[in-house]
């Protein structure tokens, strides 16, 4: 049997530490090409808590960075760059329903789903203060948190 070289292409969306992170692995994996980033414009990446201007890993690593808030323009290159797969690390922002019904798009959720759903779960967990909470690996679907889940952890946190 041969050596697989299929090289799967990834976009990701975000401009956090967690894209960050996330990315810095991936680069790490040869079967993986990350071809392009969807972040948040400058005016924008100021006011995100945990974010991280990406101009200069993207330009070290020959990805294209997309600053526009132009969902169809990242639509469009990811047609044009026949992505396989988008990976949404750290963004809260919604993947329009045009892009999730064409490609195959994973992100992540502080907290484990289907338990708690919705925005601001780092913060339902603090103010629950049991000392466990968790984080999810899904398929982003239309609908917020209604994805195929992946992969769960819990973990434990002093209080």
């Amino acid at each position: 049997m041969g050596k697989d070289n299929t090289v799967i292409k990834l976009a990701f969306t975000g401009s956090t530490k967690l894209t960050l992170k996330g990315m810095e692995q991936v680069l790490n994996i040869p079967k993986f090409k990350i071809v392009g980033l969807y972040g948040l414009s400058d005016q924008k990446l100021s006011s995100k808590v945990n974010s991280v201007r990406m101009d200069k890993f993207c330009d070290d690593n020959n990805i294209t960075l997309n600053k526009t808030e132009d969902w169809n323009s990242f639509y469009h290159f990811c047609l044009q760059n026949k992505v396989d797969m988008i990976i949404t690390l750290g963004d809260s922002r919604i993947i329009p329903k045009n892009i999730v019904n064409k490609f195959e798009v994973i992100g992540n959720h502080g907290a484990v789903l289907p338990y708690v759903q919705g925005g601001a779960s780092l913060v339902w967990g603090r103010m629950l203060n049991d000392g466990n909470w968790g984080v999810s690996i899904m398929r982003i679907d239309e609908k917020i948190d209604s994805g195929e889940i992946l992969k769960t952890k819990n973990f434990a946190y002093t209080n």
